[in-house]
């Protein structure tokens, strides 16, 4: 990408932008190296890091990017066998660590959302662990040896310590020995030599060494005889020292070297993550929305400079698609070259990985050169006019300009005779248009008006200019050619009518008519939007009347499943209530079978028609809404009582059909037909006996009473006889044997006289003799 190009677009405004969201030395220097990337694929994957940063910061807060600084040169220095100084040394240190930290930082946000290529680039980075434990070791938080290092140091700091205290030692013994003699009772460091600040009328009454005399002379700085020798012993355990603290640093520099190949890919990797944090951050703060990278076609929506940001107006800006070429006209200071600078500033970013100041997510060419001539580009030096210089850029252009190249010219053919220029501009125009790549150029020249008219591959674009304020408003208005607005603006600043007049008259009467219908056309286009802006108005309402509505009808529905949930279990609970009871009185009845009479199997068949009641949970009919469709609800119909949720027998239906009587196991209820769902019809012409009762059970056509007593024989066989007539049975027999005959005179008595028994006598020969009586039930 051309440097010229770069800087007429404010790129370097970018880099710095970047550069101070960076959060360490590393990210800085790499937005200040940023350029566009060579080719697509790069810069889509560029924006697919930058997005994933972006949600790292929203979901997983900011990275830990604290304490990583620039190694590079220090890992270069230990490679060459220098000598690292403890501060550098501990910066290494810090870098792994930071090198740790941000990797289960990327851990823990890839639990939060989906990370493609932050782990896969943390993946490459080495944990020097050991060495940061080696140095941990050696140096402490504040860049200081420490004592432990090595043994030797150890050593030699105690001694050096123990001595120093022998100096403080004799000092203070001294100072109280000779108040008299000295200026102050006090130790003065006079260098590395510590002193007594004696009177200079005494310097001979106190043997030692004279370190310093005062301004004024009359202080002397002796440092006393007897701690000579002891420190001199303490300058040369610091002596010792410095070679023992060197000799550690050495050890540690050359421990750096051997990982300082794995340390510098940490450090690339740190640097290239941090710019993506750095264009996440930047991102963030404009709200601005990812680009989509096409093949030379801008869609932009409501995009705004990133200098200006929030005080810009949006642009909506379209090109190589319909048209290659987009002629910008209108008066000054209107806004062309915000506009032409906002197009080829966002197009870098995006080529860049950045993410865009728009209103919603926007379309961006992919341009391997932006060609740029903006501004006034008049050389003293040189002694070139604005038009040489602008000329120069043109040509050079021409020599070297691809299809896939983005062209920008701001104010083309100006600084020369109108009538040259424009026909300049024209030509060089037809040159671009035949090369295929895409242009946006502003003019004033209004032969360039029609121009966009002719050429296919054109369009006319103006900057709206409000007439009655007599303001621009800095819309872009594609489709529509400027006006000069010169003789209105004239008009609405008082220039005399007189004037105005003879000045329309110059003006030629095919220039009038296009004024006309350009004003024309901007009506049109502002009540355009002005519908449109309703239509959206509009639209939100009815959107928002539509999200009402559903969510009230998914309230209500969720409200009648959960009433219809709560019916079935209220009645599930009837029934197992029903049911505990029903056990207990079978327990019961068991234990008293012998007086009542009732065998296992029956109660057994009690308690299935029990179970029968309890309500199934609905499937199919969360609408509560039944499909009776092609189905006739009649006499024997198997249907389902939808508000119960239970299955069961229709045994009589009203003749309006409006209700019918269902059997449910041992109860009988009647139902309204609108509660009933018809699961099965039955048309066989028995089922009209069973209208005014249905059976409970099967019964068999006879009876076993042997061996039983007579109450408990009597029992049983009342019992029978009920479900014999339940069921419709008119003829039972009753098997009782012949034994004494007690047992079976007993019964043919009672039956004598049943209410339920229309005759009753001896069974034959076939059915068993005296020992079995044969009954006419009464149906």
């Amino acid at each position: 990408m051309l440097e010229r190009s770069l800087k007429a677009l404010e790129y370097p405004y970018i880099q710095e932008q970047l550069s101070s969201y960076a959060m360490c030395s590393l990210g800085k220097q790499a937005a200040a190296e940023m350029s566009p990337f060579q080719n697509i694929t790069e810069a889509n994957r560029e924006l697919d890091a930058v997005d994933e940063c972006l949600r790292c910061i929203l979901r997983a807060g900011g990275p830990p990017f604290g304490g990583i600084t620039d190694i590079r040169t220090d890992l270069r220095r230990a490679e060459i066998g220098g000598t690292l100084s403890a501060d550098r040394i501990l910066a290494v240190a810090r870098l792994i660590q930071g090198g740790r930290a941000f990797r289960q930082y990327v851990s823990r946000a890839a639990e939060l959302t989906e990370l493609v290529h932050l782990p896969e680039l943390t993946e490459g980075m080495v944990d020097a662990k050991r060495t940061e434990q080696e140095i941990a070791h050696a140096i402490s938080d504040d860049g200081q040896v420490l004592d432990h290092a090595s043994e030797q140091l150890h050593r030699l700091r105690s001694e050096r310590r123990r001595a120093e205290g022998e100096v403080r030692t004799v000092l203070d013994r001294m100072l109280r020995a000779n108040q008299k003699l000295l200026q102050e009772p006090i130790i003065a460091m006079r260098g590395t030599y510590f002193c007594l600040p004696v009177r200079v009328e005494h310097k001979n009454q106190i043997r030692g060494v004279v370190r310093d005399v005062s301004s004024s002379g009359s202080t002397v700085f002796i440092e006393p005889q007897a701690v000579v020798d002891i420190s001199n012993r303490v300058r040369e355990l610091q002596v010792l020292e410095e070679q023992e603290i060197e000799r550690i640093l050495f050890k540690l520099s050359q421990i750096i070297a051997e990982v300082a190949p794995d340390l510098r890919v940490n450090v690339n990797i740190l640097q290239t993550i941090d710019l993506w944090f750095a264009k996440a951050s930047y991102a963030r703060a404009l709200d601005a929305k990812r680009p989509t990278l096409t093949d030379n076609v801008w869609r932009l929506h409501g995009a705004r400079h990133p200098q200006l940001n929030k005080d810009a107006v949006p642009v909506d800006v379209e090109l190589g698609d319909r048209f290659h070429l987009l002629i910008v006209t209108g008066p000054n200071t209107g806004g062309k070259t915000v506009t032409l600078k906002t197009v080829g500033l966002l197009t870098l970013m995006a080529m860049s990985g950045c993410f865009l100041p728009t209103k919603r997510e926007s379309e961006v060419g992919f341009s391997t050169e932006i060609f740029v001539d903006i501004g006034d580009e008049q050389s003293i030096e040189q002694s070139l006019s604005t038009f040489s210089s602008h000329m120069n850029n043109i040509i050079h252009m021409l020599s070297t300009v691809r299809p896939d190249s983005l062209v920008l010219l701001d104010e083309l053919g100006a600084g020369t005779d109108p009538a040259e220029g424009s026909a300049l501009a024209i030509a060089i125009l037809d040159r671009l248009s035949s090369i295929g790549c895409r242009v946006i150029a502003t003019t004033h020249y209004a032969e360039l008006k029609g121009y966009a008219f002719q050429n296919e591959n054109a369009m006319n674009a103006s900057m709206e200019f409000d007439v009655e304020s007599l303001r621009p408003t800095y819309r872009l208005l594609v489709g529509v050619p400027g006006r000069s607005n010169a003789l209105a603006i004239a008009e609405r600043l008082g220039l005399p009518r007189d004037i105005l007049e003879e000045a329309r008259a110059h003006v030629a009467e095919s220039d009038i008519h296009v004024e006309e219908l350009i004003g024309k056309l901007e009506q049109a286009n502002r009540e355009a939007d002005r519908a449109f802006a309703e239509a959206s108005a509009e639209r939100e309402a009815t959107k928002r009347l539509r999200d009402e509505w559903e969510t009230k009808t998914s309230r209500l529905e969720q409200e009648l499943a959960t009433e219809r949930e709560k019916a079935r279990r209220e009645t599930q609970q009837l029934v197992e209530r029903a049911q505990r009871e029903s056990e207990q009185i079978i327990r019961e009845l068991r234990q008293m079978r012998h007086e009542a009479g009732v065998k296992d199997h029956e109660l057994v068949e009690l308690r299935k028609s029990l179970e029968g009641l309890s309500p199934e949970p609905e499937q199919g009919h969360a609408s509560g809404k039944r499909s009776n469709q092609g189905k006739r609800l009649s006499v024997g119909a198997r249907v389902k009582v939808l508000s119960l949720g239970q299955k069961g027998d229709v045994v009589e239906v009203a003749g309006d059909g409006s209700h019918a009587t269902v059997q449910l196991g041992l109860m009988r209820m009647k139902v309204d037909a609108s509660d009933l769902e018809i699961l099965q019809e039955k048309a066989e012409e028995q089922v009209v006996r069973h209208t005014r009762k249905s059976p409970a059970k099967d019964i068999r056509m006879e009876l076993d009473v042997r061996g039983e007593t007579v109450e408990d024989a009597i029992m049983r066989i009342d019992k029978y006889l009920d479900d014999a007539v339940v069921s419709g049975l008119a003829r039972v027999v009753i098997i009782h044997g012949k034994g004494t005959g007690a047992l079976r005179n007993a019964i043919r008595r009672h039956l004598g006289r049943h209410p339920q028994v229309k005759t009753s006598q001896a069974a034959g020969l076939g059915e068993g003799g005296d020992g079995a009586t044969v009954v006419t039930v009464r149906i």
